[in-house]
């Protein structure tokens, strides 16, 4: 199990560099502190005709945020996966940020980011400032599944094609951190009994059921730890509402 701890140091550099990029964000952040975790779900591992399979979860809360996930997983040598999500207070008019690296065989096979709207759309000074974003015309973009409409027309969903593209979705990422954040201070908080907050909350139990709908992680998780167990830890760790 030592070899639990020192997964970043064999992580593909551009998901270790999206790591720390992340983890910086989430430690600027006012009043974070990390969530506690039952330990035998913060660092997993499971073994499976050689086939070693790791994870690892962090899980902060502050102000604005009920909930931020911060995870890697590593299966052997052939797959290593970043996934992060900031699930907002839903009495806070924020989107949902989430963000996925995959790397097959030591390339990325698919990088996808977003702001998610909880509302009929995002907030309308977050619409004015995404538009006037850069976004690069990747080479080869992905095409979303069919419980892909939980995005905004924002998102970003690549296979990127070469050092430059990667370096460039890395900017992309730390943009959408960066108007998020702004977007936050600016805000005020409305009751937790208000119906913008319900109409929030009920928004992201959407985007939260929806998500569930993906079969390649559930189709990971239960070949090593069976289907009770990967319908658990996709309910209460991935996308709990």
């Amino acid at each position: 199990m030592e070899s639990v701890f020192c997964i970043q140091s064999k992580l593909n550099p551009l998901l270790l560099e999206a790591f720390e990029l992340i983890q910086n964000r989430i430690n600027s952040l006012t009043d974070v502190e990390s969530l506690c975790i039952e330990p035998n779900l913060s660092k997993i591992y499971s073994n499976l005709n050689k086939e070693e399979l790791f994870i690892i979860n962090e899980f902060y809360q502050a102000k604005g945020f009920r909930k931020i996930h911060l995870e890697v997983a590593m299966l052997g040598k052939s797959l290593q996966i970043l996934h992060c999500v900031f699930f907002p207070d839903p009495c806070y008019e924020l989107p949902i940020f989430g963000a996925d690296l995959v790397v097959n065989s030591n390339n990325i096979s698919a990088a996808i980011v977003d702001l998610s709207p909880v509302g009929r759309h995002l907030p309308d000074s977050l619409i004015s400032q995404m538009r006037s974003l850069k976004i690069p015309k990747f080479t080869e973009p992905g095409k979303l599944p069919d419980w892909g409409f939980i995005f905004s027309p924002y998102v970003c969903f690549i296979r990127p094609v070469d050092f430059l593209e990667e370096k460039l979705f890395l900017e992309l990422i730390d943009q959408y951190l960066s108007l998020l954040l702004s977007l936050l201070v600016k805000l005020g908080k409305n009751e937790i009994d208000s119906l913008e907050t319900m109409d929030r909350f009920n928004y992201q139990k959407r985007y939260c059921l929806n998500q569930k709908r993906n079969d390649k992680t559930r189709g990971i998780l239960t070949k090593f730890f069976g289907s009770s167990w990967a319908n658990e830890y996709i309910n209460k760790i991935l996308f709990d509402c």
